[in-house]
């Protein structure tokens, strides 16, 4: 499941309050918030100390730690210190699995490639949809950074993939597959027509996030009447909470911790959002090597395919002189097609969302059309 904002700020409610409040009220503020924090919270009604919970991932050996510090009487500022740089090195463990996970999704997504090819030599061209399987791997490690309406780019969508059909089918009589691959480039069409406003949106907002937050938590600090953050976005949203407290305390101390832990964690949702943007683009590259390998083909044997394409079933041979047994030049296409709108879906949802994939749909799905216009 994705991983929402208001875990992590749970998180930092912990780390936060812990050295000042104890951990059982750390606890419980950050139980308010998260439901990892509320089973740990039911947990520890029934040990005496947390060491001894098997249960409970980070969060677990972060409770034990503090619980280490607090009970020992170590002097508030230091066992602040020491929680945050527990907290950072589990931020920074969580970015080196996100960044490993799709590592795993560009490695896989080749091997499809290379698989769904295997189709000239009479596989089944559906291969191409494995790549759907490792949506719940990049998911998984996601944050979930803003919330969409999927109902009406979805209608939106459909009513495209109907007048796709309608026109590709009925007005320019296109062959079947080719009215396919148009339906499916028009339901992109439609989908993003009513998506993108939202990721637009969503962009415009982000770019400034970051300068907002730190405005906001440093006027703490430097202004007499401080500004609490605008909730622009889902994570300025939860981290409202985080500056109402540091405002309610006043104390200075209090207010270079919240800063301190703002600042850790923002900087982690930068290197994340970061990293999907770089290593998405990458998963594409097994798509780009098909569509090469298929005009090669189709540039060395345009006649051996050209007969094949219109040939029937029983009489098709392929372009036996290079590939034994090469397939209809047809299943060739429906390949490409559902290797092109799997690997668009999750491009997309690794930069960021399913949402930004569909959208993504008619890039992925022109290069398909023209091969097959020249086909």
């Amino acid at each position: 499941m994705m991983t929402s904002i208001r875990e992590y700020v749970a998180d930092l409610v912990f780390v936060i309050r812990a050295p000042e409040d104890g951990t059982d009220l750390a606890v419980s503020e950050a139980s308010r918030l998260s439901r990892a924090w509320f089973r740990l919270s039911m947990l520890l009604n029934v040990v005496t100390t947390p060491w001894l919970l098997r249960k409970g991932g980070y969060r677990r050996e972060l409770l034990a730690y503090a619980h280490s510090f607090v009970t020992s009487g170590t002097d508030p500022d230091v066992a602040f210190m020491a929680i945050l740089n527990k907290l950072n090195n589990v931020l920074s463990s969580r970015l080196q699995w996100i960044n490993a996970s799709l590592t795993a999704v560009i490695v896989l997504s080749i091997m499809t490639g290379v698989l769904a090819f295997l189709t000239i030599l009479g596989a089944p061209p559906v291969l191409g949809l494995i790549n759907l399987l490792y949506i719940p791997l990049i998911h998984y490690y996601q944050i979930e950074l803003a919330k969409y309406d999927y109902v009406k780019p979805m209608i939106s969508g459909l009513a495209g993939l109907g007048i796709g059909l309608t026109v590709s089918l009925l007005l320019l009589r296109l062959p079947g597959l080719m009215a396919a691959a148009v339906s499916i480039m028009t339901f992109g069409i439609g989908f993003a027509a009513l998506y993108m406003p939202q990721f637009i949106r969503f962009v415009k907002d982000y770019v400034g996030m970051y300068n907002r937050v730190s405005k906001s938590f440093g006027e703490l600090l430097l202004v007499h009447d401080p500004k609490p953050p605008v909730p622009r976005t889902l994570v300025e949203k939860e981290l409202i909470q985080l500056w109402d407290y540091a405002y309610s305390r006043g104390s200075r101390d209090v207010v270079e911790r919240v800063n301190m832990v703002v600042d850790s964690f923002m900087n982690f949702v930068r290197q994340v959002v970061r990293g999907g943007f770089l290593y998405g683009p990458f998963i594409a590259v097994s798509y780009a090597m098909m569509l090469a390998l298929t005009a090669m083909l189709l540039a060395l044997h345009a006649p051996a395919l050209a007969s094949s394409a219109v040939s029937s079933a029983s009489s098709i041979t392929g372009a036996a002189s290079i590939i034994s047994g090469l397939a209809n030049v047809n299943a060739i296409f429906v390949m490409l097609i559902a290797l092109g709108a799997s690997t668009s879906i999750i491009v997309g949802k690794a930069m960021h969302s399913i949402g930004l994939g569909v959208s993504l749909i008619p890039i992925f799905m022109a290069p398909v059309i023209a091969l097959m216009g020249w086909a």
